[in-house]
């Protein structure tokens, strides 16, 4: 018995467990989305109402399932409205796959249909497009191969370091038919491609990291994105805990270990905690868990930051590249982080070595005490317009270990990353990879699909609101209630700190009242002028069931201030 290529396709999305797909219908794709039709009693099929807002929520659903977000879209927009979202999940090792179809109507594509995107003459190239940022890309000619091509994209996209993967079809294989079982070669069930154990650590190299680790006068720990991939939360506090080892993070890797613990010193970087940074400066010691250690993270790679002539670097990695790429290293550990901490802890716990921890925590205590560790009198400024701090300062003492907080780009991320107390492992999700703007307005809506038992609260500035707006239809289209905080200084500020006074251009603009376009689309929506109205503002948002804004006239406060 025949069935439809796209139905095939469909129920291996199934067999992978995804239950949430992504996107605009458009061009061929439309088959797929009456596929759907037929499976919306196990996949969600969510009207993202922008590509580039689809394939952010993919990337969200990627980074809270560890399967890959699945993003449907006609191939043109795809390829340009979409990559928006690709790139920011292929930088930041995000699983995803996208389905795309050509648009070559009718098979014309030699002949240069409209929207085509075959890469002949008269039309573009979403091959080269995709093949540029991603980790896969194949383009399906025919139904099996649009059916093998699904599975492969499945398997690269979550098998290694994480990552976008596309699915490029003809309109003629998304309209063919076929037997299951006259597929070429043989299609066997999903889970024996899948079925693929991560990198794990050699237990020679689990024991050295340990007397490396217990040889240290002062050791600490780099928290990057690689410890969420791996959900190794627990793994990660355990041996900081064994060994009174301060953990500090990298921006995406901000809540790795909740900035409440004792032990956590907060981010690293320019913009960084400076007992982060004074910790990495101090240490001889440094084990690196789930990071490149980029230069953003490290001062632009500063030789005064990090000194590998003077510290050893254990770094350990799922993606082999990435270990030794910045600096060079003591011992490079390519392996999941999860399972290499495991390792590595029960060596520690075997030798029994005598630590001194209460020394170690006691001077730990002394530094935070000596830097201002999330504390200031910025938080609780009364100056109007609001200062971007006062605002963190009021989610500070409003957010709960249970919430989630989304971040966007610009500025408002610099000062959330800075200045914001986690207080659960994971509760922070930030983009970091590309770091476009925009990026975590429709992100926050994922969140809170997929996490319906908690509050999501999404941090943005007015120029990533004004980019996504429509989130907030798609908000109150689907009964969500994300609170979104937008610090409004009516200004691309990120890029006007960088501009001369009396120079600034294409940077300001009037101040947008975003509580009464909430309202207008049926949000809820609040606008904060004084300190006093912030944090009743918050709580109130907090509590309302609807999705809602509150827009907080923001001071035009440099991000140079936070720089440590």
């Amino acid at each position: 018995m025949t069935q439809k290529a796209t139905e095939l396709v469909l129920d291996l999305l199934v067999q992978a467990g995804i239950d949430h797909v992504f996107g605009m219908p458009g061009g061929a794709t439309i088959f797929l989305y009456d596929g759907l039709v037929d499976r919306q009693d196990k996949i969600r099929t969510v009207l993202a109402r922008q590509e580039g807002a689809a394939a952010c929520m993919a990337d969200m659903y990627g980074r809270l399932t560890s399967k890959p977000g699945v993003m449907i879209a006609q191939g043109a927009w795809a390829g340009s409205n979409g990559a928006f979202g690709v790139i920011e999940a292929y930088l930041a090792g995000s699983p995803m796959v996208v389905l795309a179809d050509l648009s070559d109507y009718a098979g014309l594509v030699q002949h240069g249909p409209y929207q085509c995107m075959g890469g002949e003459y008269g039309s573009a190239d979403l091959r080269g497009i995709f093949r540029s940022i991603t980790k896969y890309t194949t383009v399906a000619n025919t139904a099996d191969e649009f059916v093998h091509g699904t599975a492969l994209a499945l398997k690269h996209a979550t098998t290694g370091r994480p990552g976008p993967t596309a699915v490029l079809f003809r309109w003629d294989a998304a309209l063919s038919e076929i037997d299951p079982s006259r597929i070429r070669p043989p299609l066997y069930p999903l889970k024996g491609y899948l079925n693929v154990s991560r990198p794990a650590i050699s237990t020679e190299d689990a024991e050295r990291a340990a007397d490396t680790l217990l040889s240290a006068r002062a050791p600490v720990a780099i928290a990057g994105r690689g410890v969420h991939a791996s959900r190794a939360y627990e793994e990660l506090k355990a041996l900081a805990e064994e060994l009174a080892m301060p953990v500090a993070t990298t921006y995406m890797g901000k809540s790795a270990l909740p900035e409440t613990h004792e032990l956590a010193v907060g981010t690293i970087g320019q913009i960084g905690q400076e007992a982060a940074n004074r910790s990495v400066e101090d240490a001889d010691v440094l084990l690196v868990v789930g990071s490149c250690l980029g230069p953003e993270n490290t001062k632009m790679l500063s030789p005064r930051f990090i000194r590998p002539d003077r510290q050893a670097i254990v770094q350990i990695d799922i993606e082999p590249r990435n270990i030794g790429w910045t600096y060079p290293v003591a011992q490079g550990i390519p392996a999941d982080a999860k399972g290499a901490l495991q390792r590595i802890l029960a060596a520690v716990r075997a030798r029994d070595a005598t630590i001194n921890r209460r020394w170690r925590l006691e001077a730990l205590r002394a530094l935070k005490a000596k830097t201002g560790f999330f504390a200031g009198e910025a938080y609780r400024s009364e100056s109007e317009p609001i200062l971007p701090e006062r605002i963190v300062g009021a989610l500070n003492r409003l957010i709960r270990a249970e919430d989630l907080v989304v971040l966007d780009c610009g500025n408002s991320r610099m000062f959330m990353a800075k200045l914001f107390q986690s207080k659960s492992p994971g509760q922070v999700v930030a983009p970091g990879g590309g770091a476009g703007v925009g990026w975590g307005i429709p992100a926050a809506l994922s969140a809170q699909m997929l996490r319906p038992e908690r509050r999501v609260v999404a941090v943005c500035g007015d120029g990533g609101m004004l980019m996504m707006l429509h989130a907030l239809e798609t908000a109150r289209q689907y009964c969500l209630p994300v609170t979104y905080v937008v610090m409004n200084n009516a200004g691309l500020c990120n890029v006007s700190d960088f501009q001369a006074p009396g120079r600034r251009i294409a940077t300001e603009y009037e101040e947008t009242d975003f509580a009464s376009i909430a309202v207008s689309m049926g949000c809820a929506g609040v606008k904060v002028r004084r300190p006093a109205e912030l944090e009743p503002a918050i709580e109130a948002a907090l509590a309302d069931e609807r999705p809602s804004v509150v827009d907080v006239s923001t001071a035009k406060q440099p991000h140079f201030v936070l720089m440590s």
